[in-house]
């Protein structure tokens, strides 16, 4: 939302209201404007500086309950820091509280009192409380064990794999209401295989402790729970011919799982062959930065590429090289990209452009409708009709992910700090 500093002077003097029009990023700020949020389209929205940047982050997954929607909410995350040295970066898990209602921050005190005016809507600041562990190296990747909080894999720059077991960490941050600030542990195990750093990795959703990881020089190498402890899982995945640079599992085949590269590809594996992919397909013109499996639609995956493009496909046709979709909003790289748990039609997408945007695939062009919409300002024929939400005002937003038990909550983390909300169409 756009507002116009001289009209707002002016509006102010007359009692009235500054005037508001929708606003497309990168094409309608002026010099003389200055970008506000609009509380009202959002349930909830929070943000937290952090010591230093975190490039990666998960939600963990709680005992609190399924599908939680009352406020305040509680959520409980873990990210790894982008220190000004290696020997200060950590692993940081956060407990967040208080996570109040903010919708009705914008009313006054006689129009906050609408149906849904109750506590979940009281001025209390939210509350954040962490845990810090040593990591060495900067954190390229971070991602929780689905099947057990407090189990968690990091990519360090430094071109290791760790997986740390952080269970006792986490239980005293869920369970103490003054828990320490600091925990010292080291990694239950490190994986030696990969010959560079990497940013590629994911745990298997139907197969608890299998780890796959994708390094800078092409390989991909795996990782396993089995009795005694972990242990490397075999040897390199031979395909990519450049960096591989994110993977996902199936969310219902024990042994598939997907890779992307800087080569152009999206690969789909058999994971008990190791020499070649069982399909691939050139899916950009440029690097592919991500991909997403949809948990709800097993055949639909998703693909954010270095131009800005984000591509839907259906590996039912997946050879064909053809995508059922294809969104050319992003003016820079994608730097994120997840379908929504509990929505399966909507996708969230992060980018180098400053904008975190959400879609919904299941919504098609009205013809008569916008053109109404137009007429009346509430609409601009270049937005695409399944753009649903652009959510701003973080710099350089690397990674997001929705909460798995708080329906339509999304967190971000940026360059200058962590998001956390939940729009009124979320």
């Amino acid at each position: 939302m756009v507002e116009d500093e001289e009209d707002e002077e002016m509006m102010d003097e007359e009692g009235g209201k500054p005037e508001y029009k929708v606003f497309i990023p990168g094409k309608d700020k002026k010099e003389n404007e200055n970008l506000v949020v609009d509380n009202s389209t959002y349930e909830m929205l929070h943000r937290m500086n952090v010591e230093w940047p975190m490039l990666s982050f998960d939600f963990i997954p709680d005992s609190l309950g399924q599908q939680r929607t009352k406020f305040p909410m509680t959520a409980f995350a873990v990210g790894g820091t982008q220190a000004d040295d290696a020997a200060n970066d950590k692993l940081v898990l956060m407990k967040m509280t208080q996570l109040h209602r903010t919708k009705h921050d914008d009313d006054s005190g006689s129009d906050s009192d609408s149906s849904e005016g109750n506590d979940d809507d009281l001025d209390d600041d939210p509350e954040l409380q962490h845990i810090s562990i040593k990591h060495q190296g900067s954190v390229n990747r971070i991602r929780n064990m689905p099947q057990k909080g407090g189990v968690v894999a990091t990519w360090s720059a430094e071109g290791k794999v760790h997986i740390w077991d952080l269970t006792k960490p986490f239980e005293l941050l869920e369970k103490s209401p003054t828990p320490p600030v600091s925990h010292k542990c080291e990694p239950a195990f490190t994986l030696g295989k990969h010959k560079d750093e990497g940013f590629a990795m994911d745990w298997s959703k139907v197969v608890a402790g299998n780890l796959a990881s994708g390094d800078c020089k092409n390989t991909i190498c795996r990782c396993k729970y089995a009795e005694g402890g972990w242990e490397a899982d075999g040897g390199p995945y031979k395909g990519h011919t450049e960096s591989v640079e994110d993977i996902q599992w199936s969310p219902s085949e024990a042994e598939v799982f997907a890779s992307c590269s800087v080569d152009k590809t999206i690969r789909i594996w058999d994971g008990r062959k190791r020499d070649s992919s069982a399909l691939s397909v050139k899916a950009s013109d440029c690097d592919i930065n991500v991909i997403t499996w949809n948990h709800k639609v097993p055949y639909l995956l998703a693909s954010g590429d270095d131009k800005g493009n984000f591509r839907v496909w259906d590996l039912r046709n997946f050879q064909n090289g053809q995508p059922v979709a294809n969104f050319d909003w992003h003016a820079e790289a994608i730097t994120s990209i997840e379908w929504c748990p509990d929505q399966p039609s909507v996708i969230a997408a992060s980018a180098a452009d400053n904008q975190l945007t959400l879609w919904d695939m299941s919504l098609e062009r009205d013809a008569e409708a916008e053109a109404q919409m137009i007429a009346e300002g509430m609409a601009v024929p270049e937005v695409p009709p399944q753009l649903i939400f652009i959510h701003q005002g973080q710099k350089d937003i690397k990674e997001i992910h929705w909460h798995p038990q708080c329906p339509g909550v999304l967190g971000s983390t940026a360059a200058d700090g962590f998001n956390i909300f939940k729009t009124i169409n979320s």
